[in-house]
């Protein structure tokens, strides 16, 4: 759809037949994890792939004055460490849960053995990794060409997206000011410019949206330069 803004991202485990989906599970271990526990540290090398079965994760990079930059959030269905089982890399983030959340463990060797067996493993990882690279680039689209409100909600709709969540983000301000690259107070008043379009309601860590496909169109306007003042 080239002329309509869409930024959903299907999760890997979305895109694989139940079957395969059976034969992950039983190649992994599901870990329970609660709020803010941390899931993988940034460096850290176990190589392996993590899918998340409930809940959600945020990736985030911590910089050496304390402020935690969020590179993005993961619901059902999406999955992480592509790196260290393809590239030799470490992880890259910091992975911690957003409340009550399942992770489903699948070990290098586990996953490799599957991954040769089932062609559809692959075609769903690539395809659901090049979905993700593609909210990536329309984020740093928006990073360097966007002013700041239409910025800050189109960051907004790609964290609504890839979190999985149907009507609101948990999100902190003091976070999400980090990771739009604004002060704490410039990033107030965009929240509250959108909130007094009655695009976005702000609650405490979380912001909500009343009607999606009205944030949506308005995204999508100001991302064209038409978007009303």
């Amino acid at each position: 759809m080239p002329n309509k803004l869409r930024l959903e991202s299907p999760g890997f485990l979305h895109l694989l037949p139940r079957e395969i989906v059976a034969k992950l599970t039983q190649a992994g271990t599901v870990m329970h994890y609660h709020d803010q526990q941390l899931i993988h540290s940034r460096g850290d090398y176990k190589p392996g792939l993590s899918i998340v079965l409930s809940g959600t994760v945020y990736a985030a990079v911590g910089d050496p004055d304390g402020r935690l930059l969020i590179a993005g959030m993961l619901g059902n269905g999406h999955c992480f460490g592509e790196f260290t089982l393809f590239a030799q890399l470490p992880r890259t983030h910091d992975i911690s849960a957003v409340g009550a959340t399942d992770i489903l463990q699948i070990p290098a060797g586990a996953f490799m053995t599957l991954f040769d067996a089932e062609p559809k493993i692959a075609q769903a990882l690539m395809k659901s990794t090049l979905l993700r690279m593609h909210l990536l680039l329309e984020i740093l689209d928006a990073m360097r060409r966007l002013p700041l409100i239409p910025r800050t909600a189109k960051i907004l709709l790609t964290m609504l997206y890839s979190s999985g969540m149907v009507d609101y983000v948990p999100c902190k301000q003091s976070e999400l000011a980090d990771t739009v690259g604004v002060t704490r107070i410039s990033l107030g008043k965009a929240l509250q410019a959108l909130q007094e379009k009655q695009l976005i309601k702000l609650g405490y860590g979380k912001i909500h949206f009343p009607d999606i496909a009205k944030f949506e169109d308005w995204v999508e306007q100001a991302c064209q330069g038409t978007a009303m003042k």
